[in-house]
C-alpha cells in the first residue's frame, strides 16, 4: 500500500452492539492505519428483545434505519472491505438471521455474528494496535449485554472470556424497581461478582503490568469521575468507590447534572458502573487506563491485515485437528483432490480463491471431526461440534456454513440447511458441498495413492467427470460410489455424469 489514502485502501467496520451501533472508517497506508471517520448511534438492541428473545419490530426498524444512515457514509468503500459484527444481543436473538438478511441488503456487506471469545480477541487487537512493547495487559470492555476480559502479552491475547453482564442488561435487571438506590447497587454489584466468580482467580493469578478499559461505559465513567473531581485521568478503585458513595448520598438524579455524560449513556450508566465496580473488586484492580479503541478498530485491523486473520483461522483449525485427533494425512489427501476439482469448476460456478477456496479447505480439514465421538453418523456429530465450538477468527455464520458442509459431506443431502445460513454464505454453499462430497469419495479407502488426473467438463448446473477405464476397473467400489453420488448431487441442484475413457 502507498502513503496515499484512496477508496481501494479504505476499510470500514460496523459494531452492532447491544447498546449502540458504531461505525469506523480508516485508511491503510504502507505504514499505519489512519482513522478517517467515526459514527455512533444509540439503538438499544439489548433492551429491544421480547419475552421470547426476538428483536421487536420497533427495535428492528430503529436498527435498520441506523444502518441506512451508515450506508451513506460507506459510499466509495469497496464492499469486500466492509465488515459488520454482531455481539451479545444478536447471539441471543432468535430472529437474528432475519435481521442479518435485512441489514446485509442495506449495507451490501456481510454481518458476522461473533462469539464472545472472538469479540474479546478483536477488542484486544484494536487496543494493542500500534503499541510495540511486550507489557502484559489486562483489557476489559463493558458492552451493553456482555463484558469481555482479556490478558495478553504484546500483541498476543492469552486468556479470553466473555461474561453475560453489561450496562444495558444490568440496568434492566437491577435498577428498574422501586428499591432504594443503595439496595439496587448492592444487588447489582453482588450479582455481577457472582458472574465473575468462575474466572476471577485465574485472572488474579495470571497478573498484569497494566490494565486498560475500553467501551462507551468505561469512557463515560472516566468522564463522570473527572467531573466529580475524583480523578484527573483514568479510573482508580478509590475513585470508583467515592463515586458510588456520592450517588448513594445524592441519589440517581444527580447524574443529570453531570454534563459530560450524554442522555442515552446516562440511561444505562448505573448498570455499567455496578459492573465496573464488581470487576475491580473481583480482580483486585487498582487502576485502569482508558482506551478510545475497541472492537471496531480490531475489526479494521483484521480487515486490513487479512494475512493476520487467516493466520488466526489457520491456528483455530490446527487446534481443532489436535484436540479431536483428526487424521491430518487423510484430510490433506481430500484437500488436494478438492483443490483440483475447485480449479476445474471455479470459473463456471463463480467461485473465488479469496473466500470460497479457504472455506472448502477448512471443511476438508475438519470433515472427520465427528469420528472423535463415534463412527456411526459421525457427520452429524461433526455438525454439532462445529456449530457449538469456540473458534477464533470465525463468525457464527462461518461456523454454520462449515458445520453444514461437514453435516452433508456424506449420506443424504438436505438443502434446507441453507436456511440457517446468511445470504452471503448461502450463495455458493451447494457448489462447495458437491466438491467436498466428490473429494471425500475419491479417498474413501484411505489409500495413500492419489486418484488419476481428473478430466472435468462443467456448466453452471452440471459436471461430467471422465476417468480412465482401467482405473475404474481397478477401483470398483469408488466407481460404485461415484455412480451412487448422482442422486445426492441432483438433490443439491446439479447433474453429475461419470464417463470412462480408454486413454
Amino acid at each position: 500500500m502507498s502513503g496515499e489514502i484512496t477508496a481501494e485502501n479504505t476499510f470500514a467496520a460496523i459494531d452492532l452492539g447491544s447498546n449502540s451501533f458504531h461505525m469506523a472508517v480508516a485508511g491503510a497506508t504502507s505504514t499505519h492505519l489512519q482513522m478517517i471517520d467515526k459514527l455512533r448511534r444509540p439503538v438499544r438492541l439489548g433492551s429491544g428483545l421480547d419475552d421470547k428473545n426476538n428483536i421487536t419490530p420497533e427495535t428492528m426498524d430503529r436498527a435498520l434505519k441506523c444502518l441506512e444512515l451508515f450506508q451513506h457514509r460507506l459510499r466509495g468503500v469497496p464492499p469486500s472491505q466492509v465488515r459488520g459484527v454482531g455481539t451479545n444481543t444478536l447471539r441471543r436473538a432468535r430472529n437474528a438471521l432475519e435481521f442479518n438478511e435485512r441489514a446485509e441488503s442495506i449495507l451490501g456487506a456481510p454481518i458476522n455474528i461473533i462469539s464472545g471469545r472472538e469479540e474479546a480477541r478483536l477488542i484486544y487487537t484494536g487496543i494493542v494496535y500500534g503499541r510495540h512493547d511486550n507489557r502484559k495487559r489486562l483489557v476489559i470492555d463493558i458492552g451493553g449485554g456482555s463484558t469481555e476480559l482479556i490478558i495478553g502479552t504484546g500483541i498476543n491475547p492469552v486468556i479470553m472470556d466473555s461474561v453475560n453482564m453489561g450496562c444495558v442488561s444490568a440496568t434492566q435487571k437491577w435498577f428498574s424497581n422501586d428499591d432504594s438506590i443503595s439496595k439496587q447497587f448492592e444487588k447489582a454489584i453482588r450479582k455481577s461478582q457472582l458472574e465473575l466468580r468462575a474466572i476471577s482467580s485465574q485472572y488474579r493469578s495470571a497478573g498484569w503490568d497494566v490494565c486498560i478499559g475500553s467501551s462507551g461505559t468505561i469512557k463515560a465513567v472516566e468522564r463522570m469521575l473527572i467531573a466529580l473531581g475524583y480523578s484527573k485521568q483514568g479510573i482508580s478503585a478509590e475513585a470508583l468507590e467515592d463515586a458510588r458513595k456520592h450517588l448513594l448520598k445524592k441519589g440517581a438524579d444527580v447524574l443529570s447534572s453531570i454534563s459530560p455524560i450524554s442522555d442515552d449513556r446516562r440511561a444505562v450508566i448505573l448498570g455499567g458502573l455496578a459492573v465496573l465496580i464488581a470487576t475491580f473488586r473481583s480482580l483486585e484492580i487498582d487502576f485502569m487506563n482508558v482506551s478510545h479503541s475497541a472492537l471496531r478498530e480490531g475489526v479494521i485491523v483484521d480487515l486490513a491485515g487479512k494475512k493476520l486473520n487467516e493466520h488466526v483461522r489457520f491456528n483455530a483449525i490446527a487446534d481443532m485437528q489436535r484436540r479431536f485427533q483428526i487424521d491430518k494425512e487423510q484430510a490433506a489427501r481430500v484437500n488436494a483432490t478438492a483443490d483440483a476439482i475447485f480449479d476445474a469448476v471455479k470459473r463456471a460456478w463463480g467461485l473465488d480463491d479469496e473466500w470460497h477456496r479457504p472455506a472448502l479447505h477448512y471443511a476438508c480439514a475438519l470433515h472427520e471431526i465427528g469420528l472423535s465421538v463415534a463412527h456411526v453418523q459421525y457427520h452429524k456429530h461433526g455438525d454439532y461440534l462445529l456449530s457449538n465450538a469456540d473458534m477464533l477468527g470465525f463468525s457464527r455464520n462461518d461456523q454454520n456454513m462449515l458445520a453444514g458442509l461437514v453435516r452433508y459431506h456424506r449420506r443424504k443431502v438436505a438443502t434446507g440447511i441453507v436456511n440457517r445460513l446468511s445470504a452471503s454464505h448461502r450463495d455458493k454453499f451447494c457448489h462447495l458441498l458437491v466438491i467436498l462430497r466428490l473429494a471425500v469419495l475419491f479417498h474413501r479407502t484411505r489409500a495413500t495413492s492419489a486418484p488419476p488426473p481428473l478430466t472435468i467438463s462443467v456448466t453452471p448446473t452440471s459436471l461430467i467427470i471422465t476417468l480412465p477405464e482401467q482405473w475404474l476397473a481397478e477401483n470398483p467400489l469408488t466407481y460404485a460410489d461415484l455412480v451412487n453420488e448422482i442422486e445426492p448431487v441432483k438433490s443439491a441442484g446439479f447433474t453429475l455424469a461419470i464417463h470412462a475413457t480408454s486413454r
